[in-house]
């Protein structure tokens, strides 16, 4: 029996047509989707008033200090380094990194007994000369008791201290109590020992080599550079302000201003001297300091930021009243870098002045006021 033939020319023309309609379905449902998934956009009442958010700051009452500022690097009141004179054995040491002395106290002690052969060697070889003079002056002052009026007694007694060899055992015996001496050392004052290397009892220490440093900073000094122009307006005994990069903060005085002035940097050393007895600042720190050279006071004391220049020259700031501000010609007294004086009886102490974002706003504006420092939480985050 045969198999009905297939039309395959009618088979795919059947199919062609469902795939067209099946894809013009697809497109038809396409904006209908989308529509549905758009977020629809809220209206916008006219009613609604955008404010801008401006910075402010208050006025005060303060006096306007001038400074002259810049960094130094802190030295100690004294320092030494610890040299050794002779070279021997290590028998006792107090020789510890950040260890406290007392002036007199021990720092190291040296084996001394070659020392203490070559001081007894001298000494025997004083008392030999010594005898030797004592015999040779007796003999000259026999000869020369007859012969009156002699002048070059002196001369001659010289002469035979040399001649006996009396000069030189005393000389050596001199230098032997002192070579003696240096094998122990100790704190000429009081203060902390900076030690690099652990020394060990039982060590060879050779002389000349430095084993550590005896510091006291009870009292530092901090020399600034302050530049030529600025030399001039300071003075002996001003009161300078000094701060650490950890943030100590301590009071010093002027003790000296440098006769001369680099030629290169064009600038000049002024020497503070600082109280440390806390021992906050430490030898070797970078600290910034000021000097305080004038004092303004005033009806106000103002942030600098606050003033603002408008066409033509005139300076000016912005007052806060409720929520609107409102414009105040100034005429600044005084004026730093942070600061300015105003004499002005339209800006007085506790006024509210803008200090931020405040370029592009106007007489009598609605503000949406922040004080400066404020920490204003974001709408909408928890």
């Amino acid at each position: 029996m045969k198999k009905p033939q297939i039309d395959k020319k009618k088979t795919h023309q059947r199919l062609s047509f469902k795939s067209l309609m099946v894809l013009m379905i697809v497109i038809i449902s396409l904006p209908a989707c989308s529509s549905e998934e758009e977020p629809e956009t809220p209206e916008v009442s006219d009613d609604v008033e955008i404010l801008p958010e401006v910075i402010f700051s208050m006025a005060d009452d303060r006096d306007l200090n001038v400074y002259i500022e810049s960094q130094g690097v802190v030295e100690a009141i004294r320092e030494i380094i610890i040299l050794p004179r002779i070279g021997g054995f290590v028998e006792a040491t107090t020789l510890e990194d950040g260890a406290r002395v007392q002036q007199g106290d021990l720092l190291l002690q040296f084996d001394d007994e070659e020392w203490q052969y070559q001081l007894e060697e001298a000494q025997n070889e004083y008392e030999s000369a010594l005898a030797a003079y004592t015999i040779e002056s007796n003999q000259r002052s026999s000869r020369n008791s007859g012969a009156a009026g002699n002048t070059d007694t002196m001369d001659d007694d010289r002469m035979v201290r040399i001649t006996t060899g009396l000069a030189a055992a005393e000389t050596a015996l001199d230098r032997a109590r002192l070579d003696l001496s240096y094998t122990t050392v100790r704190a000429p004052f009081s203060g902390h020992l900076s030690v690099p290397e652990r020394i060990s009892i039982g060590a060879y220490l050779q002389a000349g080599n430095e084993v550590g440093r005896l510091i006291d900073d009870s009292v530092v000094r901090v020399r600034l550079d302050v530049l030529e122009s600025e030399l001039l307006r300071l003075e002996e005994g001003m009161n300078a302000e000094l701060v650490s990069q950890s943030g100590a903060r301590k009071t010093g005085v002027v003790r000296a201003i440098s006769p001369v002035v680099d030629s290169e940097s064009k600038t000049g050393k002024v020497v503070i001297e600082v109280d440390n007895a806390n021992r906050s600042f430490r030898p070797g720190m970078t600290v910034e300091g000021r000097i305080q050279i004038e004092s303004h006071s005033g009806i106000a004391r103002v942030p600098r930021s606050a003033i603002l220049e408008r066409d033509g020259g005139r300076t000016l700031v912005f007052k806060l009243n409720g929520d609107t501000v409102e414009w105040v010609y100034v005429e600044p007294e005084i004026e730093t870098s942070d600061w300015a004086i105003i004499n002005n009886e339209d800006i007085s102490p506790g006024d509210t002045l803008a200090v931020g974002r405040h370029f592009a706003i106007s007489h009598l504006q609605k503000v949406r006021p922040r004080m400066a420092g404020e920490i204003v939480e974001e709408e909408g985050v928890d």
